[in-house]
């Protein structure tokens, strides 16, 4: 799958000439590791697999559009950061540590794109319910994560006597575009939302039909990726111009999903899917690459 990841880059690289279409490939690389390291550090799966690595693999590289700009694939490197420090957190309130730097990435995320901050009460609640680690130090370790970025930033923008800036930065939290206007969106990003999305679905199906087989613990981390998806896939649904940004992100909390379907699923129906996934994915890629 990294070899085929590599030469559809590569394709869209030879296609586009972007200039930071190289940037893009580097942050997609290094979450991809990240991912890997998550499923390895948690043991998302049950048996030995690079499942989850692959299919975010898949899902990222199928969104060819999104290569040329390198803002989102920053916001889905910090949210893969994101859940490799704060699931280390687990039922560990003495850990502020930790959260200070998971909250460190949602502080960066949120320099690229603001409306990452959206987020934040639902990644407190979840601390708190699933990780079971919130208590007031790590509430202030959280934010002083968040805040972190912009002591530097605001320094930045002070040095360049531009302050106003700084503030405008913010004032995109109150910019809302057209509710559920989804004509905003391009034929080929809908058509490769809606097959994220089919996987998304299918993975929770999965999941909460086989949560019993998991341990607890395996439980509440996958409960987090189910939540996350939903509330992303609203968000997308809601203000669909933020569509480049929110792919990554669903495409992080999607890939354990559909990862822990197929490598534990061998059934007769389930394999046919499974090939017919393959399939899917081919053509919306290729649908991507090659027409306008």
């Amino acid at each position: 799958m990294t070899i085929i990841a590599l030469a559809i880059w590569f394709a869209v690289g030879l296609k586009t000439f972007e200039p930071h279409i190289v940037t893009s490939f580097i942050c997609m690389a290094m979450a991809s590791v990240m991912m890997g390291q998550l499923n390895s550090a948690n043991a998302l799966i049950r048996i030995y697999s690079r499942m989850i690595m692959c299919t975010f693999l898949v899902i990222v590289s199928v969104a060819t559009f999104l290569f040329s700009d390198y803002a989102p694939a920053l916001v889905t490197l910090c949210s893969t950061i994101f859940y490799t420090f704060l699931f280390r957190c687990y039922q560990d309130k003495s850990s502020p540590g930790w959260i200070f730097y998971a909250y460190l990435a949602i502080g960066l995320a949120s320099v690229f794109w603001v409306q990452v901050l959206f987020f934040l009460p639902f990644l407190w609640i979840i601390t708190s319910t699933n990780l079971l680690a919130m208590n007031f130090r790590n509430f202030i370790a959280s934010l002083l994560g968040v805040i972190a970025p912009y002591w530097f930033l605001l320094a930045w923008y002070a040095f360049k006597n531009d302050i106003p800036a700084f503030a405008v930065h913010f004032k995109e939290l109150a910019n809302f575009g057209q509710v559920a206007g989804m004509q905003v969106l391009t034929s080929h990003q809908l058509v490769t939302l809606a097959f994220t999305i089919l996987l998304a679905v299918t993975g929770m199906i999965h999941f909460v039909n086989k949560a019993h087989l998991d341990n607890i613990r395996t439980r509440l981390l996958y409960e987090t990726f189910i939540t996350i998806d939903l509330l992303t896939i609203a968000f997308i649904i809601l203000q669909p111009q933020h569509f480049k940004f929110l792919y990554g992100i669903l495409a992080v909390n999607t890939s354990p999903l559909i990862g822990h379907f197929i490598a534990l699923t061998h059934t007769k129906w389930t394999n046919r899917y499974f090939i017919l996934l393959i399939i899917m994915a081919m053509a919306i890629c290729a649908y991507n690459i090659w027409i306008p």
